[in-house]
């Protein structure tokens, strides 16, 4: 029979000595059972997988398997269809939220560019879910054990990073770390199905590390099937234990109009979690945007703010370009040449009354960075315009 240019790939693959679980991935078994009506390569198939150490019974029962699961057309053995009222009959327990209005049950991606503070973020998070405290200082959490899967970043860091969120943590109770761990197809959803006994919020930092290596017969699958296929059994695991699963992940160098389009192998990623959160950060300023997408909870969108080493929540909305809006208050400092009271640079900037306890923190900001200064009446001027705090306004 003729074959196909990935065809010839996958069998000069397998007859050059392929791993067992290349043998037995479920798109290795569909080929071979295609492969395996020309006679020849049946042969040539039978006494690869001889080599390999797999049996011609094990191989052919589990070809049979994948054809009878892609092919089964019995009626007997198709499932009964539910009906409407079945469905409208059910109940279902509330959604599980481990931080309110961030992190539900199910499989969730937190996305960012690198080194834009995405495990930071997590590592915040964690820290708050394992002891029950607030998340970012805004929203309530169930406290959970936790494990983060810190594949990139070692003890030391760690240690350091929540001193930094913490500084007098000793002995906190419910967040435990691994550095190693098993990639798909070698173990992985293994592993995971043993610990979500023990925590009900497991981190993976990050994603790529756990993805099964490149070979040429999963190079030959569309990046849709090969993601749906390694992440579609993580999410079923999340859902069935009604557990959390974080897979941490990188977003595009270049910009994209949708924010799910921004991660990376979106089209696969995105469309077999459950929840996105998108972390953006602008250069080296402390605040950023946290967007969240999601089948079940609210889309929206949270400021956070480095403060003391930990996140806090500033607002919400999409108000906050904030490196932006810095450089406008500084300029209209600049245009008017005078002392400004709060309210009358929010009113130049455009911004209501809902905005204030947000716009003090970033005004308090700016003053602590030496980057505006403070009139003895609590006006705001350009830093070093001294000559203007005695001036009556």
């Amino acid at each position: 029979m003729p074959l196909t240019p990935q065809q010839y790939e996958l069998v000069d693959t397998l007859e050059k000595g392929a791993s067992q679980d290349t043998w037995h991935a479920e798109g290795t078994l569909y080929e071979l059972s295609l492969l395996c009506a020309d006679p020849v390569l049946r042969s040539r198939m039978l006494t690869a997988a001889r080599r390999a150490g797999i049996g011609r019974g094990d191989l052919l029962d589990a070809i049979a398997a994948v054809q009878q699961r892609r092919n089964a057309t019995h009626p007997a053995e198709m499932p009964r269809p539910q009906t409407a009222t079945e469905l409208l009959a059910k109940t279902f327990p509330p959604l599980r939220c481990f931080v309110t209005d961030l992190l539900a049950e199910g499989l969730t991606i937190l996305a960012g560019k690198p080194k834009k503070g995405k495990s930071y973020l997590a590592l915040d998070m964690s820290l708050s879910i394992a002891v029950g405290r607030q998340a970012f200082g805004k929203f309530p959490t169930e406290q959970a054990a936790v494990l983060y899967v810190s594949l990139e970043d070692g003890e030391r860091r760690l240690q350091r990073r929540l001193h930094a969120i913490q500084p007098n943590l000793r002995t906190p109770q419910g967040l435990d770390f691994l550095y190693a761990f098993p990639r798909l197809a070698e173990g992985c959803l293994e592993a995971l199905e043993a610990y979500t006994h023990t925590y009900q919020v497991i981190i993976l930092d990050v994603l790529g590390r756990i993805l099964p290596p490149q070979t040429p017969v999963r190079k030959s699958l569309s990046e849709y099937q090969e993601l749906t296929d390694a992440l579609g059994p993580i999410q079923h695991l999340a859902q069935e234990r009604r557990c959390a699963i974080i897979l941490i992940d990188h977003l595009r160098k270049a910009s994209a109009d949708d924010a799910g389009d921004a991660i990376l192998g979106s089209q696969g990623k995105f469309g077999v979690v459950d929840h996105a959160l998108i972390y953006s950060r602008k250069g080296e300023e402390k605040d950023a945007v946290l967007q969240i997408l999601s089948r079940d909870l609210d889309e929206e969108k949270f400021v956070l703010s480095l403060t003391d080493g930990h996140l806090e929540f500033l607002g919400k909305g999409e108000v906050y370009e904030l490196d932006t809006e810095q450089n406008r208050i500084i300029t209209i400092l600049a245009e008017e040449r005078r002392p400004m009271s709060m309210p009358d640079i929010m009113r130049a900037l455009g911004l209501g009354e809902s905005h204030y306890k947000r716009f003090r923190m970033v005004m308090q900001r700016l003053y602590t960075e030496d980057r505006i200064g403070r009139t003895k009446r609590g006006m705001y001027r350009l830093y070093g315009d001294d000559h203007l705090d005695d001036v009556p306004f």
